[in-house]
């Protein structure tokens, strides 16, 4: 089956049945509320981050591997801004996201997707938090590339210090 509009569209009309889902929910969300709202941004920005990294790709335009490393800068995320975490934690805070979750193990397994996320692996960042929080298991498609390998770097010894000696014992005395 080929995408009638491309595999960016597709994942757009799946993610606007899951905001819909989370649009249903959110008058009686109570304390789950902000969550949903959090939720709301993250699924509507992962859209348009996927289709923009669609179009590069489908213009030529692969991303250069960078070596990851922390960025002593940044600034953690306060709680009131995190997601929860965890596999399919999405099905506790909507029952009704099950749904959702087989349309997107459907788009994954498509061999339009397939080859789409082999000729360019880094599209898998995109969809693999998507995937946690569904309760997906992502296919081997969607592992993560292993990081470019630093060359290796010889480690400087510590300066070994001499063992430090025990003075001889004081001559008796004669008294």
């Amino acid at each position: 089956m080929a995408y009638p509009l491309g595999p960016a569209a597709w994942l757009h009309g799946i993610l606007l049945h899951l905001r819909a889902v989370i649009a249903a929910r959110q008058p009686s969300a109570g304390a789950a509320a902000p969550v949903l709202g959090l939720l709301w941004t993250r699924l509507h920005r992962l859209a348009r981050r996927f289709a923009a990294a669609v179009a590069r790709v489908e213009a030529g335009e692969f991303p250069r591997p960078r070596l990851t490393a922390a960025r002593p800068g940044k600034k953690p995320c306060p709680a009131y801004q995190r997601l929860p975490q965890g596999f399919a934690w999405l099905h506790r805070v909507i029952p009704g996201a099950g749904s959702a979750g087989s349309q997107i193990q459907h788009f994954l397994a498509q061999p339009e997707t397939v080859a789409l996320l082999t000729a360019a692996p880094h599209l898998g960042r995109h969809l693999r938090p998507l995937c946690r929080m569904l309760g997906v298991p992502p296919p081997p498609a969607l592992r993560p590339a292993e990081p470019p390998q630093r060359p290796a770097v010889p480690r400087r010894r510590a300066a070994s210090r001499p063992a430090p000696v025990a003075s001889p014992p004081a001559p008796p005395s004669a008294a």
